[in-house]
């Protein structure tokens, strides 16, 4: 059949070419804008429709991890490993405890922690020293003290001792930190470069000039006496141990002095009361082409008892662009409330691009003393800013001050019920001084023994509801406060002068002299 001829009807090739000859007729008579625009809806007929998007197949892709997130993750896709009994290789647990530390992910290191083979942590030192770095920097020092004391070659490198060290040091356990540092050195460990910059710090902490005189014997005998780090460490550290003189003599000693330095060498003369020398040191940094920066410039401001030199330095930070930094605009601030230009300390806070606790905190103490310190606490509140216990301390230091009771039970309400902050010895203080001034003496006296207890409040409070006592006539809770007085303050005349005076108004003259016996036996003048 392949050589079978298809025939075609008679007419049909006629037809065909009729009809070829009436379109190519038509097409003549048409313009080419007409045939263009068939051949666009011929082309958009032949095309295949535009496909529409799947709704299942969009908008799936999973929400972006946290750091946080990603890690626990993959420690969670590490326990399913080790269900199923793959090896882990050891430095993979090495590297997740890193990212635990640079993280401070206490959690997910105690999770690691329970995978990590005892036989492995035990004969593996950089893990070991790792997950024992991690603990201390987050605060588990027991914890990483037991790993420590099971570490097999902790002589061998200075690291985990320092990790401890650093770890107390954190925890203002000072005794601990020093007695493992000389535990390292009876154990013959060689200290590094990161050992003593950690162990000054904690002999400042302890304030001992004669601990800090040998270690400084320990790192000239180790060669460290040139390093820069060190040298630092040891200006704070003779500072605050209260010898300025041999913090001064290292800091003139010094090859290269960098920011730290002179910060360093600022802040003591500042922490000692020592004007001259702060202004003398801070001149010498410009001098020497050290640009201050913004803890220079609050150290100084806050160091200044003299309103001009303050004035001055003020103009000094302006002409260096400087005045609008957050840390600095707070210390203008305080530095103008201390002596009384509160107009000055208002406009500056007004102005401020930003603000933190701080700045409200330095405005609302500004105005301790004055009904002006609610209404910026109430516009810290509109603003969104969380106050602290320190805010609460200067509002309610102003009820307190202007004997506003109403107010100052409803601001300290408003501390404990709203902002769940615990009550500390100065806010019971305030609210002992405000019920004290109001004469409302029961209600003072149920502050200290529901409140803080009795047994737990100190000398101030007892104080406060003394002199009330006195101030309102009130012998009977006047004798309490004076009895544990007595106990507390053995030596304070004015106790006895005050329970005296509280006899006399009432008439009590025989208890009066019963007091002032008890003052001659003790040895006080009156």
């Amino acid at each position: 059949m392949i050589g079978m001829l298809v025939r075609f009807p008679p007419n049909a090739m006629s037809l065909c070419s009729q009809k070829k000859n009436k379109n190519k007729n038509s097409n003549e008579n048409k313009t080419w804008k007409e045939r263009r625009l068939e051949g666009k809806e011929r082309r958009s007929v032949l095309r295949y429709p535009k496909p529409k998007s799947t709704p299942l197949l969009i908008h799936r892709r999973p929400p972006p991890q946290t750091q946080l997130e990603a890690l626990e993750q993959v420690i969670t896709n590490l326990e399913d490993s080790i269900e199923k009994g793959i090896r882990i290789d050891p430095e993979i647990y090495a590297s997740l405890l890193e990212i635990c530390y640079r993280l401070q992910a206490i959690r997910p290191g105690i999770r690691l922690h329970r995978l990590i083979p005892t036989s492995l942590l035990r004969r593996n030192f950089g893990i070991s020293s790792k997950l024992l770095r991690l603990y201390a920097a987050c605060g588990y020092v027991d914890d990483a003290h037991e790993l420590f004391d099971q570490m097999y070659n902790r002589d061998t490198s200075a690291f985990p001792w320092n990790s401890l060290i650093s770890g107390y040091a954190q925890r203002g356990l000072y005794d601990e930190a020093i007695a493992l540092y000389f535990q390292m050195v009876e154990e013959g460990v060689e200290p590094d470069l990161f050992t003593f910059p950690r162990v000054l710090k904690v002999c400042a902490g302890i304030g001992s000039v004669r601990v800090g005189e040998e270690v400084h014997r320990h790192l000239v005998r180790a060669g460290f006496a040139t390093d820069g780090f060190v040298l630092n460490a040891l200006v704070d550290m003779y500072s605050k141990c209260g010898d300025i003189v041999k913090a001064r003599k290292i800091f003139d000693k010094m090859p290269h002095r960098d920011l730290i330095s002179w910060n360093s060498m600022l802040t003591a003369y500042v922490h000692h009361g020592l004007e001259g020398g702060a202004v003398n040191i801070f001149r010498q940094m410009i001098l020497e082409g050290c640009e201050p920066d913004s803890v220079s410039i609050s150290t100084i401001l806050t160091g200044v008892s003299s309103l001009c030199l303050g004035v001055q330095i003020h103009g000094w930070v302006i002409r260096r662009g400087l005045d609008w930094n957050l840390s600095i605009a707070n210390s203008l601030m305080v530095m103008y409330s201390s002596h009384g230009r509160l107009e000055k300390a208002c406009w500056i806070f007004n102005l401020m691009p930003e603000r933190d606790v701080v700045s409200w905190n330095s405005i609302i103490s500004a105005h301790c003393k004055r009904r002006e310190a609610l209404a910026f606490l109430e516009q810290m509140e509109e603003a969104g800013a969380e106050p602290d216990k320190i805010t609460f301390v200067s509002t309610l230091s102003a009820c307190a001050h202007l004997v506003l009771v109403k107010e100052g039970e409803r601001v300290f309400a408003l501390m404990c019920e709203k902002y769940k902050i615990k009550p500390i010895m100065e806010h019971y203080g305030c609210m002992v001084n405000l019920y004290g001034r109001a004469g409302l003496i029961k209600k003072a006296y149920s502050i200290i023994v529901d409140g803080i207890g009795s047994e737990a409040a100190g000398p101030t409070l007892w104080g406060a509801l003394l002199y009330a006592c006195f101030l309102h006539g009130d012998a009977t809770i006047g004798e309490i406060a004076a009895n544990r007085l007595f106990d507390l303050e053995p030596d304070n005349e004015h106790n006895f002068v005050l329970l005296m005076g509280i006899y006399e108004n009432a008439g009590r003259l025989e208890d009066m002299e019963r007091v002032r016996m008890m003052m001659v036996d003790r040895g006080l003048d009156y």
